[in-house]
């Protein structure tokens, strides 16, 4: 890159507040750190989100950067997307053992109630007002919805199958648990 006097010339300016020197910093090292996110998340989205975060704090702590900076922006980067997978995959969690809950809650409601005959034409209606339900649920929601639920599919899964990234599939899925939680709040053991 630059020799070893340069550098530190440059860490300095940055020091001393200097944008342009800072932008020579990040048009130096933005395609290699990004190289470095995308390796380990295979997201490009979130790769480039995760390096304008290591810059935005670069540049909020620039008083205390130090000379040489190649080695701590790697590691501020390593870092940031082990920090990530780690939210990530509590998140995942949450949202598995909800659905679980949900399903488990639903078959106990099921298996607890004794039906008579008429049972089944009831259940066959509730089917219909959850069907109807989630017919109201925008295109986008009822798509990732029946990704999630009738076909099994990861959050992740229907991320790549659908070009968006998880955290659009993830705000979609709550969305949607929202909406059908008032639209069918008088099925209560539903949705606990």
């Amino acid at each position: 890159m630059h020799n070893e006097q340069v550098d530190k010339a440059l860490i300095k300016l940055i020091n001393s507040g200097n944008e342009t020197a800072f932008s020579i910093l990040y048009e130096a090292y933005y395609v290699y750190l990004n190289s470095i996110a995308f390796y380990y998340l295979n997201d490009k989205e979130s790769a480039k989100e995760i390096v304008n975060d290591v810059f935005l704090k670069v540049w909020q702590k620039r008083e205390t950067l130090l000379y040489p900076v190649h080695s701590y922006l790697i590691k501020t980067v390593q870092n940031s997307c082990i920090d990530f997978i780690r939210t990530r995959q509590s998140q995942e969690r949450a949202y598995g053992s909800h659905k679980e809950q949900l399903v488990r809650s639903y078959r106990e409601e099921y298996i607890s109630s004794t039906p008579p005959p008429l049972k089944h034409v009831e259940f066959q209606e509730t089917e219909e007002e959850i069907r109807k339900a989630i017919a109201q649920l925008t295109p986008r929601c009822q798509q990732i919805f029946k990704a999630y639920f009738d076909e099994g599919k990861s959050i992740e899964e229907i991320a790549g199958d659908l070009n968006i990234t998880v955290s659009t599939v993830r705000v979609q899925m709550k969305n949607s648990y929202d909406k059908l939680r008032i639209l069918l709040k008088h099925l209560l053991f539903f949705f606990f």
